[in-house]
């Protein structure tokens, strides 16, 4: 059994392997779409594999034109063995916490498309001047959105964009993505919205900022024209709704490939790209949530009816807030840094452990739920209790702490600062708060890259990894690391306001991050010792 449209013809081997199909015919849609595109996607991983190709799939079997054609920026050969190796099919397998599974066939997509590939680039730019193509998402992860270092420079790949102006390839997404809304104001302007469905605070807004630095950088190097401006402005001629994404989804595990191949498939085997594992599976887990502003320029899917909130933007804010900065991310990059000090293999391995789990709890409990309001669309303690009672803890779901520690640099911001912000502007007191100082001491001690053990770990990729770094390079678990020691290595970062929204000298919080990580100094176990002494009664 194979992950293709020919081996979907064999429809008895899926049912009696209790796979679901597509309720349409593939290759059909897939040269309809080609033929009439409407969403472009850049960024194919295994969020957009699961949710919004499913969404879309959902969509065209509800008799709605809404294929994706996907867009890779990257290496194409991941693409290739996830995607172009199964007919741009995924097959996914969604983990319930009972040990069921249920495997479906999504088939969302009609096109994929590799910007490195000179073909595939000039079919990119002639799609985006067409005004059938309404609508563009993304899932290129927060660090895509980038286009300044911690000193406030153009990155080096988005200064030289600007420097060598709109015309051919582009290495930066935000680049690239002011590339094709120049094409498509010069080929007519037809209205178009850029949708990220990435994991961040105003997502959309960011989007809308990050290309705006592109485009004026060419109007001010006059490769583009002033009035380019004026329209990438106009709402109603392109937006940028902010939205809300929520379903995690775990690198492929071997064992749910062992376990498709004796389900009969011959095509789900594991293959490295990188230090990322590819596979044409997705695991993932049953809950899901996308809520999206009501805020679009052109047509768009009927997102409503594939399980998707349209919403008012205070509505998506607050879900925003409960989720990204109070009773989820938080959680999971807590566990995620602290799991890689203590070599815990999988997050919900963590949750069975009393410290983590009272960390976590007093993270989204105590320290979390103060500050969030009521989305409507899900009451926050509801959220959190399937957080921590049903998401973390699925035995079925195995994520690695060191996925969750990608990018933590640009995380923090979010997912803890906003919190801080809220607590300062609500005059709420923080010197209250014992989670939180916590996990960012954690931090600064998982920077230095040796674990609980006192043995080197690799750190997950990080765009600001090596300055970081460098800070607390010399900071030893040999009893060295005094209080002293400690505050001329963590006063770069912790006054850092583009790590953490703020000065954290401004408040109670420096001082006892700086006590607490001269604790996790003091040597072997000491990591261990510090969650349980502050975590456990």
């Amino acid at each position: 059994m194979r992950l293709t449209i020919d081996g979907l013809q064999d429809r008895d081997a899926y049912r009696d392997a209790g796979v679901a199909v597509p309720a349409f015919d593939v290759a059909a849609m897939q040269a309809a779409g080609r033929a009439r595109p409407r969403w472009l996607h850049l960024g194919a991983g295994n969020i957009f594999r699961v949710f919004l190709a499913r969404i879309a799939d959902d969509l065209i079997a509800a008799g709605h034109h809404w294929p994706i054609t996907g867009v890779v920026t990257t290496d194409p050969a991941g693409f290739d063995a996830r995607l172009g190796a199964h007919d741009l099919l995924t097959l996914s397998v969604t983990l319930n916490p009972d040990g069921g599974r249920d495997l479906r066939a999504i088939a969302g997509l009609s096109e994929g498309l590799a910007t490195r590939r000179e073909a595939d680039l000039a079919r990119l730019f002639m799609l985006a001047g067409d005004p059938e193509v309404t609508l563009v998402s993304l899932t290129i992860t927060e660090k895509g959105y980038a286009v300044h270092d911690g000193a406030g420079r153009l990155l080096p790949e988005v200064a030289d964009a600007v420097a060598t102006g709109p015309r051919g390839y582009q290495s930066h997404a935000m680049a690239l993505l002011a590339g094709l809304l120049l094409t498509r104001y010069e080929a007519g302007g037809a209205p178009i919205t850029l949708m990220s469905c990435d994991n961040f605070s105003h997502n959309g807004d960011r989007l809308r900022e990050a290309i705006d630095v592109v485009a004026r950088g060419w109007v001010d190097a006059g490769t583009a024209p002033e009035v380019f401006l004026d329209w990438l402005a106009d709402p109603t001629r392109v937006a940028f709704p902010i939205t809300v994404i929520d379903k995690i989804t775990p690198r492929p595990s071997p064992a749910v490939s062992e376990d498709l191949a004796r389900l009969g498939f011959t095509d789900m085997g594991l293959t490295a790209h990188g230090r990322t594992p590819q596979a044409g599976f997705v695991n993932t887990e049953p809950t899901e949530y996308l809520i999206i502003e009501d805020a679009f320029a052109a047509a768009r899917p009927p997102f409503e009816q594939a399980r998707a909130h349209v919403v008012a933007r205070e509505v998506c804010d607050d879900f925003e807030n409960m989720k990204v900065t109070t009773c989820l991310n938080p959680l999971h990059t807590a566990l995620a840094v602290a799991g890689c000090l203590l070599r815990m293999p999988t997050i919900d391995a963590e949750m069975r452990d009393p410290a983590l789990a009272a960390l976590v709890n007093r993270l989204g409990w105590d320290e979390g739920l103060p500050v969030v309001s009521d989305p409507g669309v899900v009451a926050p303690a509801d959220f959190l209790t399937e957080v921590l009672g049903t998401r973390f803890t699925n035995p079925y779901l195995p994520d690695d702490p060191a996925r969750i520690a990608m990018d933590t640099s640009q995380k923090l911001p979010i997912r803890f600062g906003q919190t801080l912000l809220r607590y300062r502007d609500r005059g709420l007191e923080m010197d209250t708060l014992t989670a939180i100082p916590l996990v960012i001491a954690l931090w600064c001690r998982y920077l230095t890259g040796i674990a609980d053990d006192g043995a080197p770990f690799t750190p997950s990729s990080d765009p600001r990894y090596e300055e970081l770094h460098a800070h607390v390079a010399d900071l030893r678990l040999d009893g060295s690391a005094e209080v002293g020691v400690v505050h001329a290595a963590l006063q770069p970062i912790l006054s850092d306001p583009t790590l953490f929204a703020l000065d954290l000298y401004t408040t109670p919080l420096a001082a006892k991050i700086e006590a607490l990580t001269t604790q996790l100094f003091a040597g072997p176990g000491a990591v261990r010792a510090t969650i349980e002494e502050e975590m456990l009664p």
